[in-house]
């Protein structure tokens, strides 16, 4: 008779108490393998939504530059050698290695012109790709909206060469409405729509085709800045960053930290949150396996002092007890991780309000069945430890 024969034949007379500890660990498995799998699932679709609706990149023309100051005192500055970003740096960015991580690429060219007799700053923009980055922007009100319409989605709207958008506070300094026209240099514009209020300084700026921009500031092919929304939940935003201060020699390349810190701000709360769910699930998924051991060593005194009594050692005992709580978290463990599968599967994108199906995480096979197995015997030491030590003398009293 082995140490596992022996085992194996408790487990088979203890029925109902093995279920309940197979029960308590696979609940405890499954939980972290759900959390586990809908926590990764958030980090791809939160990286995606902040670099999809965000510029983390942005690229401005290098210069040179020089301060002049006098005993301590600051008497002016020098700007030289100043660069242009032009068409032929947007053909550039697509010659990077991490291409396929840039998402959107908006140019834009800003200018001050003189709308109605007022002084104002313009901003030319791929009106697409420049309201899919950036998804707070929205409509107020638009023209050519019969009553009771409402403002499109910004991003899906096609705005006409003659036509521009006002921030707000644009609207008010300016007079204008949805549908008045506004005159800069020569030509005339009718005014698309009025955006909402942002509370930045792009609350004052007038938005208009960029192309038609570039002509009223006399800067065909220009561009003031390019910003980029790069998917990074694969790749540093870093790496991205070098390689287009080196495809892009008359540009200077640098990171929004804001939207990088924000990523990570965000993705670490849950994070955080995954994991003190899941060691919550596994001390008391832990104390059932304590438990349940305990009341079997209890019952099982007798037996004990008779194993101690034929010869038996101490260890030998003990390995007794580690070894029923090993076998019955093998199928507790491959319950656990199909059933947290599942359960991710099904409620994942309800619970953690994802419009993502949560992915099969079949590599958790393995890091279940170890997990499950790593806190039974934990769980276990304990009372075999109790066991081992029971006087021989005493426990045959019982006979």
């Amino acid at each position: 008779m082995t140490i596992y024969s022996i085992a194996l034949s408790n487990l088979k007379r203890r029925k109902i108490k093995a279920l309940f500890l197979a029960v308590g660990l696979a609940v405890g498995v499954a939980t972290v393998v759900a959390l586990f799998s809908i926590v990764q699932a958030m980090r791809l679709e939160l990286g995606d939504r902040i670099d999809e609706f965000g510029a983390n990149i942005v690229i401005v023309p290098r210069w040179e530059g020089m301060e002049l100051t006098y005993a301590g005192t600051h008497v002016s500055g020098i700007t030289f050698d100043i660069q242009r970003l032009t068409e032929e740096d947007l053909a550039r960015i697509d010659t990077i290695a991490d291409r396929n991580s840039v998402n959107i690429i908006s140019p834009k060219l800003v200018g001050a012109v003189v709308a109605d007799g007022r002084r104002a700053l313009l901003v030319g923009v791929d009106t697409r790709r420049e309201f899919t980055m950036k998804r707070w922007f929205t409509l107020r009100e638009q023209a050519g909206l019969a009553s009771g319409q409402k403002p499109g989605d910004l991003a899906l709207l096609e705005i006409p060469e003659d036509q521009v958008l006002l921030g707000s506070a644009a609207s008010r300094a300016l007079g204008r409405k949805a549908g008045d026209t506004v005159v800069m240099g020569e030509r005339e514009f009718t005014v698309f729509g009025v955006l909402n209020e942002t509370g930045s300084q792009e609350d004052g700026l007038i938005f208009a085709n960029l192309a038609v921009t570039q002509e009223l500031l006399g800067r065909s092919g220009e561009f003031s800045l390019i910003e980029l929304s790069a998917y990074c939940n694969f790749c540093p935003v870093e790496e991205i960053v070098a390689q287009l201060n080196a495809a892009i020699p008359g540009g200077r390349t640098t990171a929004l930290r804001q939207a990088a810190l924000l990523r990570e701000e965000t993705i670490d709360s849950f994070s955080s949150l995954g994991f003190a769910l899941s060691g919550v699930v596994l001390a008391v998924a832990a104390l059932a396996v304590l438990t349940t051991m305990l009341a079997s060593v209890h019952e099982r005194t007798r037996e004990i002092g008779i194993f101690r009594a034929v010869g038996f050692r101490r260890a030998h005992v003990s390995a007794i007890i580690v070894l029923e709580a090993i076998l019955v978290s093998i199928p507790a463990g491959l319950a656990g991780f199909l059933a947290g599968g599942l359960t991710a599967q099904l409620a994942g994108p309800y619970l953690a309000q994802m419009q993502v199906a949560v992915p099969w995480q079949g590599g958790l096979l393995v890091p279940s069945m170890v997990l499950s197995s790593g806190l039974a015997a934990a769980a276990a030491a304990y009372p075999a430890l109790k066991a081992a030590r029971l006087d021989p003398v005493e426990a045959l009293r019982f006979i």
